[in-house]
């Protein structure tokens, strides 16, 4: 009886201390509304000419831009959007200048991508994760190369067709799943089975949706 009491209690806290939480953060989502109003923000029912510049676009990133200089922007930003809707319109303007912020910034992503890949091609290709400091790879999830399988649409989008392919034979070659005993049905499914499907569709390689098949039989258990 003690014992449930002391739950009870503690979930009493828990809950007023979420509630508290979440009404902070409306109250400063309904300040900052209200100083972007008075900046001459606009209801969606007046005309797109009298918005207010949007707050929070960048300058484009230069190609040769050093990331290691970066220092974050603190929290409390975006906080008018809280309630889910935008004191802003999209103008054909702002679309034009958010779309060359964006491109602006994809080779940085690219490379991103091509850095990371190139550590765990080289410390722990076909294991499920890489450890970045220890530079070791693990089978955590059941030793079905779940990054490689996980990364496969990414590749495929960001161009990189050459380590796309290269994970591809790896797939064909070793991947099993016929010994990988007990595993999360969700993560799985999204990452391992969303993987080779997404992986198929862009490429069409049947290879892909034969080993979907395999673990989808295996899954279907678990529904």
């Amino acid at each position: 009886h003690q014992f449930a009491q002391a739950l009870d209690h503690e979930k009493h806290v828990i809950d007023s201390a979420v509630k508290k939480g979440v009404n902070k953060l409306k109250e400063t989502a309904a300040e900052v509304a209200k100083k972007v109003a008075l900046r001459g923000a606009i209801t969606k029912d007046e005309t797109a000419k009298n918005l207010p510049n949007y707050p929070y676009m960048r300058t484009l990133v230069p190609k040769d831009h050093d990331f290691t200089k970066y220092k974050p922007l603190g929290g409390n930003r975006f906080i008018e959007y809280l309630e889910g809707e935008s004191p802003y319109a999209m103008t054909d303007s702002l679309r034009e200048q958010s779309d060359n912020l964006a491109r602006s910034r994809r080779v940085h992503v690219v490379n991103a991508m091509k850095h990371v890949w190139k550590n765990y091609k080289e410390y722990a290709f076909g294991m499920d994760e890489l450890h970045p400091i220890s530079k070791k790879g693990t089978a955590n999830w059941g030793g079905m190369g779940t990054t490689l399988v996980d990364a496969l649409d990414t590749l495929w989008l960001m161009g990189m067709k050459d380590e796309f392919w290269e994970a591809r034979d790896w797939v064909r070659d070793h991947l099993s799943h016929d010994k990988v005993g007990d595993v999360s049905g969700f993560e799985t499914t999204i990452r391992s089975l969303g993987g080779l499907l997404s992986a198929y569709d862009l490429s069409g390689d049947k290879v892909f949706l034969e080993k979907a098949d395999d673990l989808g039989a295996k899954l279907f258990k678990a529904y």
